[in-house]
């Protein structure tokens, strides 16, 4: 089996999700990266980020500035521990304010093989209607905001490619990869029901990862969460290995929005 990769750095697979999954807004406080997007109800874009484990300086006072962004916005504040988390951080956000660990995941990695193939999937440069309207059914996301999800992907940085495979009745599944330096990332992978365990979900993930050989990369990314067994399974069948976890704290405390 020809493979090639690197090991990338946690540094720059972190850089490598915030591009691949943009937020509305970004603050940046030293290594510390606050994402918002009050929009969309995800905590990958609703959450404070850091680049620095060495970057824990003042604190406290940096923390309630940031917790006043999320206030301004209307968002819980949410803290997204890695291990590029400052110490002082998260003893910061380990009192009762805030809520215990939660959404544990791993980013997982793998060097691409020659073997991934591109397979029958129709597939679009830019986030068209119809995949839009494929991925908030297959992901059961309904009442996201359509203009929000629209803005989001279409400022992803390119390449970046939407697959998706459909019956005369239904789609039955759909993937988005991203590709950032020598990276290509993995995300949105949804297959339906009556078509999981049919090797669909495999398929869509090697279409993924072969195009984005196509691209440049060599090292293959994506994040899962820890309980989801049956993903973590395809995954490493695929040859991908845990590189580090994450896992979020929010703010439960006393907090009225303006």
């Amino acid at each position: 089996m020809a493979t090639t990769g690197v090991n990338p750095s946690i540094k720059a697979l972190e850089q490598a999700g915030f591009a691949s999954w943009p937020a509305a807004e970004v603050f940046d406080d030293g290594a510390w990266h606050i994402r918002l997007a009050p929009s969309l109800p995800y905590k990958r874009t609703n959450s404070i980020n850091c680049l620095d484990q060495a970057d824990g300086k003042n604190t406290e006072q940096r923390l309630a500035s940031a917790i006043s962004r999320f206030k301004t916005a209307g968002v819980k504040p949410t803290l997204r521990v890695t291990p590029l988390t400052p110490p002082e951080l998260i003893k910061a956000c380990s009192t009762d304010d805030w809520s215990r660990p939660y959404s544990e995941s791993l980013v997982m990695t793998a060097p691409l093989q020659s073997e991934f193939n591109h397979g029958a999937f129709e597939g679009f440069d830019t986030p068209v209607p119809e995949w839009i309207a494929n991925y908030k059914a297959l992901t059961m996301n309904q009442d996201i905001d359509g203009a929000a999800i629209t803005n989001t992907l279409n400022a992803i940085e390119k390449p970046v490619h939407f697959f998706q495979i459909a019956s005369p009745d239904q789609c039955l599944g759909v993937a988005v990869a991203v590709v950032q330096a020598k990276l290509v990332g993995l995300f949105g992978l949804a297959v339906a029901k009556p078509a999981r365990r049919t090797g669909l979900g495999r398929a869509l993930s090697h279409a993924a990862l072969a195009w984005g050989a196509d691209q440049g990369a060599n090292t293959a990314w994506l994040q899962v969460e820890t309980d989801n067994r049956p993903a973590r399974q395809l995954y490493q069948a695929l040859g991908f290995t845990e590189h580090y976890r994450y896992a979020y704290r929010s703010f439960i405390g006393q907090f009225t929005y303006d």
